[in-house]
């Protein structure tokens, strides 16, 4: 297939479903929310490089990503670490 590759589309199910690339199988709940685009990739992992999709209820998504309503509070603690980061590694440039 001249537009797909393995280990892009692998990255990109990892946000809806489970990979294991040991069984080579795809673990996508029945719940999850999947696009016209998410099941070329899935049809390409399936039928051209030996992938077995499975339906599971349990199967949860591989990259944790925070709820909206948390997101703004995420980002602000994410935001105020690389702060203090930055303040903590000049502070200490200056002492030497």
């Amino acid at each position: 297939m001249k537009k797909h590759d393995e280990n892009k589309d692998l990255k990109l199910f990892s946000k809806v479903g489970k990979v294991e690339t040991g069984t080579k199988t795809l673990k996508l709940s029945t719940s999850a929310t999947v696009g016209i685009r998410m099941w070329g990739r899935i049809d390409y992992l399936t039928h051209y490089c030996g992938y077995v999709l499975i339906f599971n209820n349990f199967a949860g998504v591989g990259i944790n990503t925070p709820a909206p309503s948390d997101y703004y509070t995420y980002k602000k603690t994410k935001k105020d670490y690389q702060d203090t980061y930055k303040t903590k590694r000049n502070n200490k440039r200056s002492q030497l």
